[in-house]
């Protein structure tokens, strides 16, 4: 309804001030101006809706802020053009509308009426709206009970005996894996999933719906806009430095935290992150250009999942030769929206849904094989039972060829654990939130079974579970 009434006065203030107001250059500049602000608002929401599906939202003003570097941009090239050239059109288009009658006298009640529209254009749309509310929640005292449900767990893990696989699915929520909506779609992965500790219910809350936040929520048990003092900029040095965070206690209690990915990893910080806790050993495009068999095979963000597998499983080997306590984290990226990329070892390189060919599913069907891959390598190891294997969606897909069809479904985002030590086969419908899983790694490890505001959905309470409206209750977090 806002669009419409927004898009109604904008409509009305070109149409009157091109045919009632007369010439006035101020005037004129004035109107043009405020109703510029209005096209810009608007092609803003839609490119952002573009990547996020969810408009203009946290994870746009993240991105924006942070360090782009390493960003796949390729795809949006013609996208971007087209704004560029739509923009110029407008403005050019609106310039010649509202200077139709410049021979004609001044008319100040037209005038004021054609500016008072333009504005009411741009406060009636969702845009601005959008905007204005993300602003407020940067200045906004976060609900004081936040204390009483922040829990800092101890600082080390006694005795730990079991070494840790985790893979982050770049936006492989669990909603791929319906078998009746999707056919197919991820039987090899799928087929592993079932044999482990499935968490079916694992909802997406504010905060953590991208894939920095994905991974701070994961691993530090707090959503990104959590209120601390610590600067989530990847211009500083430091990310959250007083938070104790995974990595924090697997590196207090003797592991070397290794972290490896495709992608530049200074995009969105997640360099500064890692190394805030306890990650000495990072590997993305930069670091791995040197060492994979082909360094020209790459897509738009680094290289492809199956290069990325294949190093990570190199460094699963050589680590557990080594005997020293480890973890490993790695993250895909061949899933990526808005279409994805097909990694060319794949035998699953093209998925047909609604009677054509889909990118996106097609992506999903292939990284997930080498995903697969990865963990049976392990899984075929004798050191499989040391090993605890997790593996989780960073976040929930966003805006992609197969966005349509997953809004069709209850989605939630994926986590699973398969464990060398201990096998168990079970589907957990807990209530549950991707802030538990770093807890419930923790818990599995033999540390404390809180982390943040994450719990072991093995041992704990989750917040949604304590909280039926735990969205809202996230945001009124937010400082």
């Amino acid at each position: 309804m806002s669009e419409l009434l927004s898009f109604a006065l904008f409509l009305a203030s070109v149409l009157i001030y091109a045919w009632k107001a007369g010439r006035n250059t101020w005037w004129f500049a004035a109107t043009l101006t405020v109703l510029g602000l209005f096209v810009v608002l608007n092609i803003t929401l839609f490119a952002s809706d573009y990547f996020t599906g969810d408009g203009i939202n946290d994870a746009v003003l993240y991105t924006l802020t942070n360090s782009l570097t390493g960003a796949g941009v390729s795809k949006y090239i013609l996208p971007g053009i087209g704004i560029v050239l739509g923009l110029t059109a407008v403005f050019g288009a609106l310039g010649w509308i509202l200077r139709r009658r410049r021979h004609h006298p001044h008319h100040f009640g037209y005038s004021l009426l054609a500016l008072l529209l333009a504005l009411g254009s741009v406060d009636a749309s969702p845009a601005f709206r959008q905007i204005t509310e993300l602003v407020k929640s940067q200045s906004r005292d976060g609900d004081p009970d936040f204390a009483a449900y922040y829990k800092e767990p101890s600082k080390t893990i006694p005795d730990p005996k079991l070494n840790l696989v985790y893979i982050y699915g770049e936006s492989l929520e669990r909603t791929y894996f319906d078998n009746e909506a999707f056919p197919d779609l991820t039987p090899e992965l799928g087929a592993l999933k079932n044999e482990g500790l499935d968490f079916s219910h694992t909802q997406q809350l504010p905060g953590t719906d991208y894939t920095i936040a994905g991974m701070v929520a994961s691993q530090c048990g707090i959503p990104l806009f959590a209120p601390f003092e610590g600067n989530a900029s990847a211009s500083v040095s430091s990310f959250f430095p007083q938070n104790i965070c995974l990595g924090d206690i697997l590196k207090n209690s003797g592991y070397q935290n290794y972290f490896v990915q495709g992608a530049n990893l200074r995009f969105a910080g997640k360099d500064v992150f890692l190394k805030s806790h306890g990650f000495d050993h990072l590997y993305g495009s930069e670091e791995l250009k040197s060492v994979v068999a082909d360094p020209h095979y790459r897509n738009d963000w680094g290289f492809y999942d199956d290069t990325v597998l294949d190093e990570a499983w190199k460094k699963f080997e050589e680590l557990s030769r080594s005997g020293q306590r480890f973890s490993l984290f790695t993250l895909t990226v061949d899933t990526h929206h808005p279409d994805g990329f097909i990694s060319r070892t794949c035998n699953r390189k093209k998925y047909d849904f609604d009677g054509k060919p889909n990118q996106s599913f097609s992506a999903v069907s292939c990284s997930q094989e080498n995903i697969a891959a990865f963990i049976n390598k392990i899984k075929a190891s004798p050191w499989f039972k040391d090993t605890v294997i997790v593996v989780s969606s960073d976040h929930l897909a966003m805006n992609n060829t197969a966005w349509k069809y997953l809004n069709k479904q209850d989605r939630n985002n994926l986590f699973f654990v398969i464990r060398g030590d201990k096998p168990q086969q079970e589907t957990l419908a807990v209530k549950r939130n991707t802030m538990d899983n770093g807890a419930t790694v923790l818990d599995i490890l033999g540390g404390d079974n809180y982390l943040g505001l994450g719990r072991s959905s093995l041992s704990g309470q989750s917040m949604s579970e304590i909280f039926l409206n735990i969205k809202e209750k996230t945001l009124a977090w937010k400082p």
